[in-house]
């Protein structure tokens, strides 16, 4: 197939979603598909440029100001000369011209989070009120639709829209990195990775457990102490963003992680999130606030709270034992198989062809 992937993203190639989507192409690559990489950013290309392989980057690079809507019509022009077998989006704001795309060749929406409930809390009241105005137009335009979890899939504001649907959690390239060494010592290390101005990954959660277990380091990797509204306790250690070559070596530092703790913030119960993926390819064992989708029973490895305030604080029992539990142990390869993309990416590919079947039927 001839797969164009479609996407607004304006962060380079080592954030966590960008290393999501090099991970998807790069197997679609390799199972011998055509692939091209239509890029829509403000940010410079050659990060990306540097990134990809065997896969056609296309990138249009727009100006903030007013040239934005020419630039995307741009880009959907190069997709039509490209002239792909399936289209797949991962989706975001309306465009115009993009229902129009989609409708003419077959189309796929990959769904990431609760839109409506996730643009309420970051959007200013002007952009919450377009999407909500206009999102339908995207989303009865797809023909297929990929959901990260199932709850997703269920929400009422998606369903109406669904056509034909499959639920992938998301994966991981297991291949990229090593299991971190086994460190024997008395001190506890705790690591977290995320991005801030996003109340629910519950960093504030986590300065609650630092701040009544003091003789542990918590590192945390996307902040800096001004991202909180208190003083954070002198054991969380702020490294601000950093690419993966150099949190690595706080990974391999690490006993346990902690993933996101305050999906109640954004209505969400189930999730797949890209950091625990990563934790788990690491060996780390994770302390969770939330449904895995990839994990619907009881797993030794991780230690499911309630997604709910306070989780972290109210559950400090569970929390020693856990971590007590897991010292000088990592998590095994063959336990965490089915979250490679390998394994993932088949079913996509899979999904796609089905698509680009049903919809060419006359």
């Amino acid at each position: 197939m001839k797969i164009a992937y479609l996407i607004h993203w304006n962060e380079g190639p080592e954030s966590g979603v960008a290393k999501k989507v090099i991970g998807q192409m790069a197997e679609w690559a390799r199972s011998g598909h055509e692939v091209a990489f239509f890029l829509f950013t403000h940010r410079q290309i050659r990060a990306w440029e540097e990134a990809l392989h065997n896969v056609t980057l296309a990138a249009q690079v727009y100006d903030k100001g007013t040239g934005r809507l020419s630039a995307f019509r741009q880009l959907l022009d190069r997709i039509r000369d490209w002239n792909p077998d399936v289209i797949y989006h991962r989706y975001d704001l309306y465009y115009p011209g993009l229902p129009k795309l989609l409708k003419q060749f077959p189309s796929i929406l990959e769904m990431n989070t609760n839109d409506l409930a996730e643009m309420k809390q970051l959007g200013s009241k002007a952009r919450y009120g377009y999407h909500l105005a206009t999102r339908s137009r995207v989303l009865r335009a797809a023909q297929g639709f990929v959901f990260v979890s199932g709850e997703m899939a269920e929400e009422r504001h998606y369903k109406k829209y669904v056509k034909d649907k499959v639920i992938i959690g998301n994966g991981y390239a297991l291949d990229r990195v090593s299991t971190a060494p086994v460190v024997q010592r008395d001190e506890i290390r705790v690591i977290f990775i995320g991005s801030s101005g996003q109340s629910w990954q519950g960093v504030d959660h986590i300065a609650a457990l630092a701040r009544m277990r003091p003789s542990w380091t918590f590192d945390i990797v996307g902040f800096a102490p001004e991202d909180f509204k208190e003083p954070a306790p002198e054991n969380m250690l702020f490294h601000g963003r950093l690419d993966r070559r150099d949190y690595e070596p706080l990974m391999y530092q690490a006993d346990v992680a902690i993933g996101t703790m305050a999906l109640y913030r954004k209505g969400m119960n189930e999730a797949s999130p890209l950091k625990v993926r990563e934790y788990l390819a690491y060996g780390l064992p994770v302390i969770i606030g939330y449904q895995d989708t990839d994990f619907p029973e009881s797993v030794p490895f991780l230690l499911q709270l309630p997604n709910a305030s306070g989780n972290l604080e109210h559950h400090l029992a569970e929390i020693d034992a856990f971590v007590q539990s897991w010292r000088g142990k990592r998590v095994l390869r063959e336990q965490i198989q089915h979250l490679d993309n390998r394994v993932k990416e088949i079913v996509r590919l899979e999904y796609m062809d089905r698509i680009r079947k049903k919809v060419s039927q006359p």
